[in-house]
């Protein structure tokens, strides 16, 4: 994502110290960018100010699972990721993949506004404005908005576990398919 070199400089310089894990992949070549072509062996720490980089490989997706849950707060690309992360009940960002005639556009603004509906004004819009802005691939704009998103971090944990919990709630595919179903007999 084009937005990550601006985060990470809005990351070394902010007030508080910040740990940031990296799947080796697509998000390493804008860190490679970044530190100039410097990028260490995985697991190797690297600090740039506030900031402290940790390059992981890709790993088992229970493994994956156990690093969502650890974490507070997520950047997650992938459907498979994304439901993962609202199982894990922490905050996340959905980096969504592209589609044909900006289909992806339209499915980002939908689940946000699902998402942030139970969420005071400020929270709600700390999520929306830094989820767009990142997946504009907005640098400037995504370091403007951290750190309203930075500070709505203990609203959004509690939005979290309670989004999980609903979600846990509903039936399975499987039932609603036959409720469905008979209620068209």
């Amino acid at each position: 994502n084009p937005a990550l070199p601006a985060l990470f400089d809005a990351w070394s310089e902010g007030d508080e110290r910040i740990v940031c894990n990296v799947p080796d992949g697509v998000a390493r070549s804008e860190l490679d960018r970044w530190l100039g072509g410097n990028v260490p062996h995985q697991g190797t720490p690297i600090e740039r100010g506030r900031l402290t980089l940790i390059v992981h490989p890709f790993v088992a997706q229970d493994s994956f699972d156990r690093r969502l849950w650890s974490s507070d707060v997520n950047f997650v690309r992938g459907e498979d990721s994304f439901v993962r992360a609202q199982w894990a009940a922490r905050p996340f960002i959905w980096h969504i993949y592209p589609q044909a005639a900006a289909a992806h556009a339209a499915k980002l603004e939908a689940f946000l506004a699902r998402y942030t509906s139970g969420l005071h004004g400020v929270s709600a819009a700390a999520v929306r404005d830094f989820w767009r802005a990142f997946n504009a691939g907005d640098g400037a704009a995504t370091a403007t908005a951290w750190p309203s998103l930075r500070a709505s971090l203990p609203v959004l944990s509690t939005h979290g576990r309670a989004w999980a919990s609903a979600l846990a709630q509903q039936s399975d595919l499987a039932t609603r398919l036959v409720n469905f179903a008979a209620s068209r007999l």
